[in-house]
């Protein structure tokens, strides 16, 4: 595995800029996430970071459940909320042993996953937001290449258990497309 600190903060800056822009009169609107609007979305990605904290902290799926019915967005402030939760993952991340199983809802797998986890989340779900908010979608390709690369067998994991859709044609040659058509996003 590639050395994932660069590409956590290139995913996390893609999805905070684009964040950013998903203002509140944007909240309702569906996102690219089918049967989500852009607050679930936001939601769902706030969320994560702390889930995955508790789960590098030894907490169990059952635990995180909890989380899933938060409104992270009540607060008025999802860019600083975002930025607690990305903090308090990071944090976890470091004091972890990233080497020590984790129970994650989707099976067990190694700490270190929920790192390479994250990455694909920020990035796949900054394009889902980019859907919901009608803005460009614009990783670069050296992400989009980590993404598919190292997160590559996490999705195919994650499409057997019914987490990711049927991987379709990509719109063109270009790595976002073919990320997007691998992660069944069209």
């Amino acid at each position: 595995m590639n050395d994932p600190g660069p590409w956590l903060d290139e995913a996390a800056r893609l999805w905070a800029d684009h964040l950013a822009n998903a203002g509140p009169e944007r909240l309702r609107d569906a996102s690219g996430c089918a049967g989500w609007t852009n607050r679930d979305l936001i939601n769902h990605l706030i969320g994560g970071g702390y889930r995955y904290s508790m789960l590098l902290k030894g907490a169990s799926a059952a635990d995180t459940l909890s989380t899933r019915d938060v409104d992270y967005l009540e607060a008025g402030d999802p860019i600083a909320e975002f930025w607690r939760s990305e903090n308090a993952f990071r944090a976890a991340v470091g004091s972890a042993d990233l080497d020590v199983d984790v129970d994650h809802r989707a099976g067990r797998r190694p700490g270190r996953q929920l790192l390479v986890m994250r990455i694909m989340e920020l990035a796949l779900h900054s394009h889902d937001l980019c859907v919901g908010i009608d803005a460009a979608w614009a990783p670069s390709d050296r992400l989009v290449d980590y993404v598919l690369t190292d997160a590559g067998p996490v999705i195919e994991e994650l499409r057997a258990a019914g987490l990711f859709e049927a991987p379709i044609e990509p719109a063109s040659e270009s790595a976002a497309d073919r990320l997007l058509a691998f992660a069944g996003r069209s």
